[in-house]
């Protein structure tokens, strides 16, 4: 059969098509002229940024690695409750432990009558979530070198944010003091890279010189895009090298090194360096954290970002571009996203969690309530169009 008769000449409207290419070349283009007017800073960087860089090795610790992810399932709307289920998983490298796994709901008051909870609420709530299973682990466990999360870690919430928002911050700051004590490693490995924290170490606030002095045709966006870290990481470091920023809390500018960053990043600056310094002073450990990067040894593959504590962040390096069999990311890293995503689709955590609200309804009597002689039926799943969704077999 052919292509287009089994998908429909007008599967997507020519108008659309020639929208998306007037706008992907004005975007193209605008990034163009960036990188003309970037060249010369690229280059100049280049001759700095290379006396720092350093060759990865093989790698002369073999870590125990446990690794923590989470994924979100989607959101159950019923008429007396709304909330999305977040499942963690925490699995163990080299090691061919059973991984362990958590289901947590996270509720959602309601708004708008078609708003469902926002994945800004349940990211934050995830986080906390995984804080909280990396504390049991670092309580409970001992089969281990350093715990692993994807992401940030600590999460950049807990440690940028001017707010301490639902305890991230604190809790943050006590697995810090329990690895600390334990003498464990703690390790986040970055996929999604946004910062341009190579750019500022090496150019400081020069760098803002040269995004406002870019030139016409060059929105700011751009400018500050081709400066970021994933684009600087890779323009500069070949397969296989590494490259520390510093850690969170040296001295940089006459201020610490992340607050400097942040500090001109935002309006409200004395304010914001008054609450930042504060917040390191309260929560010490955050300024031992290090940045770093590396580029894995397979040529194609993506920049990776990692903040650790209480760690040699190169030994470490050099130990996941060993552990890296695919083109891009640890396997440790793999196995816990994958431990996640699979499991997710195993269960259907928001099946389980409906299965067990109407046998708890049940058993609690809610199933029975009633008012003016109707049926109050609160675990019922508003969006009836929905219903095929939960019902359906794979």
């Amino acid at each position: 059969m052919d292509e287009r008769e089994e998908w429909g000449e007008d599967l997507l409207d020519p108008d659309v098509y020639s929208v998306a290419l007037e706008r992907a070349r004005k975007i193209a283009g605008s990034m163009r002229k960036a990188w003309e007017y970037l060249l010369p800073v690229y280059e100049r960087l280049a001759s700095i940024v290379r006396r720092d860089v350093r060759e990865l090795s093989e790698s002369h610790k073999e870590y125990e690695v446990i690794a923590v992810d989470s994924t979100f399932s989607p959101t159950l709307s019923l008429r007396g409750l709304r909330a999305g289920f977040i499942l963690l998983a925490a699995v163990t490298y080299p090691k061919p432990s059973r991984p362990v796994f958590r289901l947590k709901p996270v509720r959602s008051g309601l708004r708008d009558e078609d708003e469902d909870p926002s994945d800004a609420i349940i990211s934050v709530r995830a986080k906390k979530e995984e804080l909280l299973l990396i504390r049991d682990i670092l309580i409970h466990r001992d089969d281990y070198d350093v715990v692993v999360r994807d992401g940030d870690l600590p999460p950049a919430d807990a440690v940028l944010e001017l707010r301490r928002r639902t305890g991230i911050t604190s809790l943050s700051h006590e697995v810090l003091e329990l690895a600390e004590k334990k003498d464990r490693g703690l390790v986040g490995l970055v996929k999604r890279i946004s910062t341009s924290l190579i750019a500022y170490r090496y150019l400081g606030k020069e760098l803002f010189e040269i995004v406002n002095s870019r030139p016409e045709g060059v929105p700011q966006g751009v400018a500050w895009d081709l400066l970021s870290d994933p684009v600087l990481a890779w323009l500069m470091l070949d397969p296989g090298e590494f490259l520390s920023a510093g850690k969170y809390g040296e001295e940089f500018d006459g201020m610490r090194f992340i607050v400097s960053y942040f500090s001109s990043m935002v309006r409200g600056k004395e304010k914001y360096i008054k609450r930042m310094n504060k917040r390191l002073e309260d929560f010490p450990l955050f300024n031992e954290v290090e940045v770093s990067f590396y580029r894995p040894r397979a040529s194609g593959a993506p920049v990776v970002k990692l903040t650790g504590f209480n760690m040699d962040m190169w030994e470490f390096s050099s130990f996941s571009a060993d552990s890296t069999r695919g083109p891009s990311y640890p396997d440790f890293i793999n196995l816990a996203d994958t431990a996640c995503i699979e499991h997710a689709k195993s269960i259907r955590p928001e099946m389980v969690m409906l299965d067990a609200l109407r046998v708890a309804s049940e058993s609690e009597g809610l199933s029975r309530l009633k008012f003016r002689g109707r049926r109050a039926d609160l675990v019922s799943l508003q969006n009836v169009q929905k219903l095929y969704l939960f019902y359906r077999r794979e």
